[in-house]
């Protein structure tokens, strides 16, 4: 039985007309970070005090307890990065000093757990509760991602077919409306927030298929995105 807590919490229901304002805030906060990074990605520790603007603005609309889904996303996404950059699959051209990637990619990570949740809570008016074992079935997934795109970096058809049955994995253990947002909102937020910058040259695709940006880029971050945001949810509430 699905079980839902009060207004401070991520499952919380909200009103209808609210749905469309936390759409609203999500265009508005991309649209900023997007401008902030390609203004100011050559001022890396800049960069990353300017974009604090956007966990600490989706946060306050999903309430206090989303601090936890937004660290974890802050700490899930830049271990992922390093992997990746470590692995060949792109690199950036200002890192501020640090090994492999920029401090700013902290920040910026903390929104994408939080914005998707938020999405999901906008178009279902609600957030399912975690289910037994999808914390271990989720880190598993991460890491046999990160594992297929560094192995099959070089052949675009096994990623695509790789991801593709990843995906149908996901969606088969978690056969849910959410699951599909997740995708969704992974596959169009992820493009279309590396576009402008990627053209900047704030970072580089080792294989720039297109615009600059692999063709498996859309499948990656529709992946990524349930497995980070299924991670980060069963870690802030553990199902029992």
């Amino acid at each position: 039985m699905t079980r839902y807590t009060n207004n401070t919490t991520l499952s919380a229901k909200i009103p209808h007309p609210s749905r469309f304002l936390d759409l609203a805030l999500i265009a508005v906060l991309v649209i900023y970070a997007v401008s902030a990074i390609v203004t100011y990605w050559q001022s890396p520790y800049l960069l990353a005090l300017l974009l604090l603007l956007a966990p600490l603005a989706l946060v306050a609309r999903l309430g206090p307890s989303a601090l936890a889904v937004a660290a974890a996303g802050a700490v899930i996404g830049p271990l992922t990065e390093v992997a990746c950059v470590s692995g060949g699959l792109w690199s950036y051209a200002e890192t501020g000093g640090l090994p492999f990637i920029p401090p700013w990619l902290f920040v910026i990570w903390a929104c994408f757990p939080t914005a998707l949740w938020l999405i999901v809570r906008s178009l279902l008016g609600e957030i399912p509760e975690p289910r037994p074992r999808t914390l271990p079935l989720a880190l598993a997934g991460i890491a046999i991602e990160i594992m297929l795109f560094v192995a099959l970096s070089e052949n675009t058809i096994r990623v695509i077919a790789a991801t593709l049955l990843l995906a149908a994995a996901a969606l088969r253990i978690r056969p849910e409306k959410s699951t599909v947002i997740l995708m969704a909102a992974g596959s169009l937020l992820g493009p279309v927030c590396e576009a402008m910058p990627v053209a900047a040259g704030a970072w580089v695709y080792a294989r720039p298929d297109l615009f600059g940006m692999p063709v498996w880029l859309p499948l990656a971050y529709a992946l990524f995105a349930v497995l980070v945001a299924y991670t980060s949810w069963s870690l802030l509430r553990p199902p029992g």
